[in-house]
C-alpha cells in the first residue's frame, strides 16, 4: 500500500445522453445500443480511504433511501473488481453522498463506480488495463467506460466501446427529474423496436450549440413515457420554458432542455420552477465538463 494519499475525496459526476439509439437485442440478452453521452456538473461525492485489513471492501451510501450500502452496492463490486483485476489484496472503505437522482437515466451509480476505480488506481497505483475497463461494461455497470474515459464521447455495443470527441464550447442544460423512479429494465421491456425508425450513422454536423439540437434523439422516450407519465410532462414543460431541444436522458426519467448559455438556462429553470412548484419537481441548472476535468478533487 503506498504511503500516500491514503484517503480520496472525489465527485463523481452525472451524464446525459444527447443521442440513443437501439440498434437490436444480442444473443446474450443485451440490447446493442449507439449513444452520445456528455458528463454534467451535477456530482455524487465519494470518499476512499485506505484500510489496514487486506482483502476489506466497506461501502456506506447516504443521501438516498433507495441504494443501499454494502455489497450490493456499485461501488463495492466496482472495488471488487478492481482488487481482483489487479491481484491486490488492499483494503478500502467508501462513503457515497448521493446528490444524483437514482432511476433518472443519469447514470449516477456507474459515474460512482468508475469514480471508484479512477480513485483506486490513484491511491494503489495500479492502473486498469484497457481491455479491463472495457470489460467493466459487463462486470460492474453499462456506463462505466464511459465514465472511465472522462470525456465527451460515442458509445457503442452495450457500452464498452468508448470513442471520446474533440473539446467543444459548454453546453448548458436544465435537468428536469420528476420525482419518480424509472426501471430500466421495465423501460427496455416496454421498448418496442416498432415504435422507432432506423437511423443514420451518428453524425453531428458540427460541434456547436445547433448541432447538437438538430442530432437529439432517444430511442427509449416512448416507452418511458407510456410507463410514466410524468416525462412526458417534465419535457412539455422544458419546451414551454422556451429550450429549442429537449429530450429525456438514457432510458429516464429525467428529461433535460438544451440552452445557448447560462443566463437563458436560469431563467428557464425559474419558469420549470414554477409551474411544477406543487409537484416537487427537482431542477437543476448544470452545464457540460471539459476533458479530464472529472472526476474532480472535492
Amino acid at each position: 500500500m503506498p504511503d500516500a494519499p491514503a484517503t480520496l475525496h472525489l465527485l463523481a459526476p452525472a451524464k446525459v445522453n444527447l443521442f440513443l439509439e437501439v440498434l437490436g437485442r444480442r444473443p446474450d440478452g443485451y440490447h446493442e445500443l449507439r449513444m452520445f453521452l456528455v458528463p454534467v456538473s451535477l456530482f455524487d461525492e465519494l470518499v476512499l480511504e485506505c484500510l489496514e485489513e487486506p482483502g476489506r471492501i466497506e461501502v456506506v451510501s447516504t443521501g438516498n433511501a433507495h441504494v443501499e450500502s454494502g455489497e450490493r452496492n456499485l461501488c463495492y463490486r466496482a472495488a471488487r473488481f478492481y482488487f481482483e483485476r489487479a491481484a491486490l489484496a488492499g483494503g478500502i472503505r467508501i462513503g457515497v453522498a448521493k446528490r444524483i437522482p437514482v432511476g433518472a437515466g443519469l447514470g449516477g451509480g456507474s459515474s460512482d463506480a468508475a469514480t471508484t476505480l479512477l480513485g483506486l488506481e490513484a491511491l494503489f497505483g495500479v492502473p486498469l488495463s484497457p481491455q479491463d475497463r472495457r470489460d467493466a461494461a459487463f462486470h460492474v455497470g453499462a456506463d462505466v467506460p464511459f465514465f472511465l474515459a472522462r470525456a465527451a464521447a460515442w458509445v457503442e455495443g452495450v457500452g464498452e466501446i468508448v470513442r471520446p470527441i474533440p473539446p467543444f464550447a459548454p453546453l448548458w442544460l436544465v435537468i428536469v427529474h420528476p420525482g419518480v423512479f424509472l426501471s430500466t429494465a421495465a423501460v427496455f421491456s416496454r421498448f418496442t423496436m416498432g415504435l422507432t425508425t432506423p437511423g443514420q450513422p451518428p453524425r453531428i454536423s458540427h460541434l456547436r450549440f445547433q448541432g447538437f439540437v438538430e442530432s437529439l434523439r432517444n430511442d427509449l422516450e416512448p416507452a418511458a413515457r407510456s410507463l410514466e407519465p410524468l416525462v412526458g410532462d417534465a419535457l412539455e414543460s422544458l419546451m414551454a420554458a422556451g429550450s429549442p431541444g429537449v429530450l429525456m436522458s438514457g432510458s429516464g426519467s429525467a428529461a433535460f432542455g438544451l440552452f445557448p448559455d447560462e443566463e437563458r438556462a436560469q431563467e428557464a429553470a425559474s419558469c420549470v420552477a414554477k409551474r411544477s412548484e406543487a409537484a416537487g419537481w427537482r431542477i437543476e441548472v448544470v452545464h457540460t465538463l471539459a476533458p479530464g476535468s472529472s472526476p474532480a478533487y472535492a
